[in-house]
């Protein structure tokens, strides 16, 4: 048996995520571009282009940007029948890409990586200064103020057949939380079963800032964004129950 523990996510382990919430979210972002009609779009943190292949159809051109360049080959590979983006191997927290882009979204709690609030200014006055004043920006966050973590106990994602006919499955564990920072520490177990044995585990590392709602606010306010909505799922919901917040966000004056 092989374990490995690393802080790069494998795109194969990525793209293998069978979860019913993630066509949901391709489905959102859709909708998203039926709704405000952007000619440009970008995504921050693309990955593997599962949403952004899905996106290009529908509009002039799109840009992603993602720190790993691995995945950014999985990405091209993905959206390689169409001709109208461009990849960059950059991180979300510092880029210029020098001109304004109708829409920009920042999917499945990206941001909440960033662990300073230095990096998470940086990071929202960068996207800012990539709108104009007709701009979106969505911003996916998972609901601070509606999270529990049951520390060192083991709990199963999924678990699904591999294209090889493997067995895939994913187990996640709270390792810490820090309440001065907000700063939540977990890991990641990949484990795949070949025949009935246990073939190779790979352990991936997790941290992220989850801030309570009242300072995102505070911090979105400050840096001049506009809440014009806040959906509580992919199927545009207001539940405040939920675990999930999606930020419309547009611009206004500081």
């Amino acid at each position: 048996m092989n374990k490995n523990m690393s802080m790069e996510y494998d795109p194969i382990l990525y793209d293998s995520d069978p979860r019913p919430f993630l066509k949901d979210e391709v489905a959102f972002y859709v909708k998203l571009v039926e709704k405000f009609r952007p000619k440009t779009i970008l995504e921050l943190g693309v990955g593997t282009g599962r949403v952004l292949s899905k996106l290009l159809p529908l509009v002039k051109s799109g840009v992603g940007i993602d720190i790993s360049e691995t995945m950014l080959d999985r990405c091209r590979k993905v959206c390689a029948e169409n001709h109208n983006y461009k990849l960059y191997n950059l991180s979300f927290v510092d880029f210029d890409l020098q001109t304004t882009i109708d829409l920009i979204y920042l999917p499945f709690n990206t941001f909440q990586h960033l662990l300073t609030e230095e990096d998470q200014a940086t990071c929202l006055k960068n996207i800012r200064n990539h709108m104009h004043d007709k701009s979106h920006f969505i911003l996916d966050l998972m609901n601070g103020d509606n999270l529990s973590f049951d520390l060192e106990q083991w709990k199963q994602d999924y678990s699904t057949i591999l294209p090889s006919g493997d067995i895939l499955r994913r187990d996640q564990k709270t390792v810490g939380v820090d309440k001065m920072t907000s700063v939540v520490h977990k890991i990641f177990r990949y484990t795949e079963t070949v025949k009935g044995e246990t073939d190779k585990v790979q352990e991936f590392d997790a941290l992220m800032k989850i801030n309570p709602n009242k300072k995102i606010h505070e911090i979105l306010e400050k840096l001049g964004f506009e809440i014009e909505d806040i959906w509580s799922d992919y199927l545009f919901g207001h539940d405040s129950n939920t675990k999930k917040m999606i930020y419309c966000l547009k611009t206004h004056e500081i």
